[in-house]
């Protein structure tokens, strides 16, 4: 029934609409994890751990009544691709969760709008995507925009933060390229499993008794729900978009997170991270808006 649902939708919207608006419901709801894992008063890998406990049996649960298939057969359909994907998934996730405590949302979140530049380079050396000239000179200046912000932590005691968001932009391009090469590959499968190994590495670390009832409704609407929809909505967008234009669409991440923390903690960007992030929201607009003017002439 899922899957005749979605030839009908194919069938309604043109691929690229359809690419664009899964990657902006996909980058606005995973916008809320900087928010829940601020608010969660817990440490970093207790919030991996508990992530992992819920996403895991959501989207398995999801995909068995979806497809029928049970996560041993999604493994041996999956292979190899699906194990990247997953590795990489984690890789993105646990270092994200790490920044948000380490630096501010805001930080993280502009930095994580520098996504173009590693998706478009990575596509380029490994897939051998062709990415537009206006989509590089957007990159271009985006990295200029990224390079201001870092340059407010240098000596205040975020550098680690920082650098920990650019660890995850980097494992987030690279699982852009997965599902790219693949685009047969089942996107929530490779979410699930991702779960699956973020409980087994944040076990050790994590705190998991003694939570308050807060703190574990916070987790399962990030775990159970935002996590999991948001990032197949944004992994599904590969199969209508390129990868390094899919990235460029993480300013409404940057805008709605930062807009999340303001609400939520009082948190006030300094001058650097406003400066910064308006020029990489600026460039990625720009690039965007060319993507979309030759793709009409076309």
């Amino acid at each position: 029934m899922l899957a005749a649902s979605a030839r009908r939708i194919e069938a309604l919207v043109a691929p690229r609409t359809l690419g664009v608006l899964l990657a902006v419901v996909g980058l606005l709801l995973v916008s809320t994890d900087s928010l829940i894992t601020r608010a969660a008063d817990v440490s970093g890998w207790t919030v991996v751990f508990w992530f992992g406990v819920f996403a895991a049996p959501a989207t398995f649960g999801f995909l068995a009544v979806s497809s029928g298939q049970s996560p041993r057969r999604l493994a041996v359909d999956g292979g190899w691709p699906l194990l990247w994907s997953a590795l990489f998934q984690v890789g993105s996730s646990v270092t994200f969760i790490l920044a948000v405590k380490n630096t501010t949302i805001a930080n993280v979140v502009v930095i994580i709008a520098a996504a173009p530049v590693f998706a478009a380079v990575a596509a380029r050396l490994i897939i051998g995507e062709r990415t537009r000239p206006r989509v590089w000179v957007a990159i271009a200046i985006t990295l200029g925009g990224i390079l201001i912000v870092m340059s407010d932590s240098l000596g205040g005691g975020r550098l680690t933060g920082d650098l920990l968001a650019l660890a995850a932009i980097t494992s987030f391009s690279f699982n852009l390229i997965v599902w790219r090469r693949h685009p047969e590959l089942n996107r929530a499968s490779a979410i699930g499993f991702a779960a699956v190994f973020m409980v087994i590495i944040g076990a050790l670390p994590a705190t998991i008794l003694g939570l308050s009832a807060t703190t574990y409704l916070l987790m399962f609407v990030m775990g159970a729900v935002a996590g999991p929809l948001g990032r197949v909505a944004l992994a599904s967008a590969t199969r209508y978009l390129p990868a390094a234009e899919v990235s460029l669409f993480t300013p409404v991440e940057t805008v709605a997170a930062t807009v999340w923390a303001w609400l939520a903690f009082d948190e006030t960007p300094a001058a650097a991270t406003y400066v910064g992030g308006a020029i990489v929201i600026a460039a990625v607009l720009w690039g965007t808006a060319g993507a979309d003017a030759e793709e009409a002439t076309q």
